[in-house]
């Protein structure tokens, strides 16, 4: 398939959208690298504590990005996820209210729950991509957000797994919800991708949002590896 007035190939966009994630030094983060081998309960308290954040920003940039287009197929798939992370309305359900449970089974102490500076700055720049264009937008939520969160939960679950065998730790639910929702949410946006990017003008968009979220999200790993 060729998009209109374009040389590139539909499938080959997607591709280098997620070579680009996958060959990303984010995935390489010594901080991920060392949880592979050795992840600690204090670890895991660490990065979730940040994932609690990064969980609150994350339905409002999808709102933020629904409301920078009138394109209706863009704005179905964006809700759609919002409704999806907010529990299809039913509170209990939604990723943040899974995710605080799962802070409750670990027993961590919620008054050392705060931002570090370097997620806030992840959470800033992520903004910012998203209110530049729609399509910087799409590339940022969907290969460098959900297909990201597929790859970074499960190198977390299989430690994980290697943990709970040493300490006494709930079974690995929190996990496998996030690890189905990600693998969903990222075949619908790639999907969506495919549709609406008809020029090699929004396909460098969509190029330049992974990118640039990509590069924001390393931020975020720098914070834990500072802490």
């Amino acid at each position: 398939m060729i998009g209109k007035e374009t040389g590139i190939h539909t499938m080959e966009l997607i591709e280098i959208l997620k070579q680009d994630v996958d060959t990303h030094p984010v995935l390489k983060n010594k901080w991920l690298e060392k949880i592979q081998t050795n992840l600690s309960l204090n670890d895991l308290k660490l990065w979730l504590s940040q994932e609690y954040f990064v969980s609150i920003d994350f339905v409002t940039w999808f709102l933020i990005a629904s409301y920078k287009t009138d394109d209706i197929d863009i704005r179905i798939i964006l809700v759609e996820n919002v409704w999806e992370e907010l529990g299809e309305g039913v509170k209990e359900n939604s990723h943040i209210e899974i995710l605080k449970k799962f802070l409750d089974k670990i027993n961590y102490n919620y008054s050392s729950l705060i931002a570090f500076s370097q997620t806030k700055k992840y959470l800033d720049k992520m903004r910012n991509i998203i209110k530049a264009d729609i399509f910087m937008a799409l590339g940022a939520l969907g290969p460098a957000n959900e297909y990201l969160l597929k790859k970074e939960y499960g190198k977390m679950y299989l430690s994980y797994q290697s943990l709970k065998t040493k300490e006494n730790l709930p079974d690995g639910s929190f996990f496998e919800v996030n690890l189905s929702a990600d693998e969903g949410h990222s075949k619908k946006l790639f999907s969506l991708i495919e549709k609406v990017c008809d020029t090699d003008k929004k396909k460098k968009l969509v190029i330049e949002g992974n990118l640039r979220a990509l590069d924001a999200r390393s931020l975020f790993y720098d914070g834990l590896l500072s802490h």
